[in-house]
């Protein structure tokens, strides 16, 4: 493939700056831009060029954007977070510029929690049971509904990402409260709230790469601890501090069901969390269609393919030979934490630092 130029959305975030890391590293050829609307974080942006636009909710958003692509001869745009997802796939037959995401249809759907639990209710894929909220009386109704789920209750919003607004609760009065708050204090209303059963279970993170119905690469890992859950109400978070590459064949089964739910034919990037049951079993909690995922890094940098470089390539049509399309090396983790770069080690390397054995020696001063 010649070299191209990409712009990648959301530069100087997390996200984005590891997926530019991601493809830095690959075997790619690329001049890599950037965009933002935040003058603040696009001085920590790691693009060879970075440039301010409007939000992606403003009117001039898609007309800035075209201008840019038009000015620097971009050839591919990489929306990184849901707000221009769901933009750009709206309005991609306006660009002369590759876009590289799921259907309009498909994205709306993912990106509402409830419609996307209703979609896959009706395919009979395992999902939490849920319930959305129009006023605070269904929150008593929701609650009798779940009554034999168990003593915990999972109260979140139905859009959005980074676990805004959820958190588990016991009663019916604090359900009340937390939606409340976020009602008083950031704006948000009672119908913009689900509750659902809350899941005990093992907790995994699913990125992947599709063309034209085609799966091309997927990865899979577990969190095991989440960044700065201790400062969360629930102890929880979509972003873990320690995560590890995992295989298991009954959550991959899920997820595949799940994404021909949710479109007949997969194109671009469907990345997914699951959370297990009282019994184990991996349910579906969220679609981050179109995008890639925080964590991006553990997906990219082990096992044969990187991610980011199979969704470049795919994006301009170059058939990827992979071998085995379920690209897991397992064992595998992903170390992270406030103001350092992610870093990957193999369980050998994890095992060895804590296998060793500190002696001291008393001082008599």
């Amino acid at each position: 493939m010649s070299k191209k130029t990409i712009l990648v959305t959301g530069a100087g975030g997390g996200g984005s700056n590891n997926l530019i890391r991601s493809l830095k590293k690959s075997s790619l050829d690329l001049n890599i831009y950037g965009s933002n609307m935040d003058g603040y974080v696009i001085a920590k942006s790691n693009a060879d060029k970075t440039f301010k636009l409007p939000a992606s909710t403003e009117p001039g958003y898609i007309d800035s954007i075209k201008q840019l692509v038009n000015k620097e001869s971009i050839d591919l745009i990489i929306p990184n977070n849901d707000r221009e997802v769901n933009s750009l796939a709206e309005h991609r037959d306006e660009f002369v510029c590759k876009i590289f995401l799921p259907p309009i249809e498909t994205v709306q759907i993912c990106q509402d929690k409830y419609k996307m639990y209703q979609r896959l209710v009706n395919d009979g894929i395992p999902v939490a049971e849920s319930y959305p909220l129009e006023c605070y009386e269904d929150i008593e109704n929701a609650f009798i509904k779940l009554e034999d789920k168990g003593e915990r209750f999972w109260v979140r919003l139905r859009k959005g990402s980074g676990s805004r607004g959820a958190t588990w609760v016991k009663t019916k009065d604090q359900a009340r409260s937390w939606i409340s708050l976020w009602e008083n204090l950031r704006g948000y209303s009672v119908n913009n709230f689900t509750i659902s059963e809350f899941l005990p279970g093992r907790d995994y993170a699913f990125q992947s790469v599709w063309k034209n119905g085609e799966l091309v690469v997927c990865k899979m890992c577990e969190r095991l601890s989440y960044f700065m859950g201790s400062n969360r109400l629930s102890g929880m978070s979509s972003t873990p501090e320690v995560a590890r590459t995992v295989r298991d064949e009954q959550a991959l089964n899920t997820i595949f069901k799940a994404i021909k739910s949710v479109c007949n034919k997969p194109h671009g990037n469907f990345c997914l969390d699951l959370k297990g049951n009282k019994d184990g079993i991996m349910n579906i909690t969220e679609f981050n269609i179109g995008r890639f995922c925080m964590i991006t890094p553990i997906f990219d940098l082990t096992g044969k393919v990187n991610t980011a470089e199979a969704y470049v390539r795919s994006a301009f049509d170059e058939i990827m030979k992979v071998k085995d399309p379920i690209d897991i090396e397992e064992d595998m983790y992903l170390l992270r934490d406030l103001d350092t770069e992610p870093t990957i080690a193999h369980k050998s390397i994890i095992d060895a630092y804590k296998n060793q054995e500190f002696k001291s020696e008393i001082c008599n001063i």
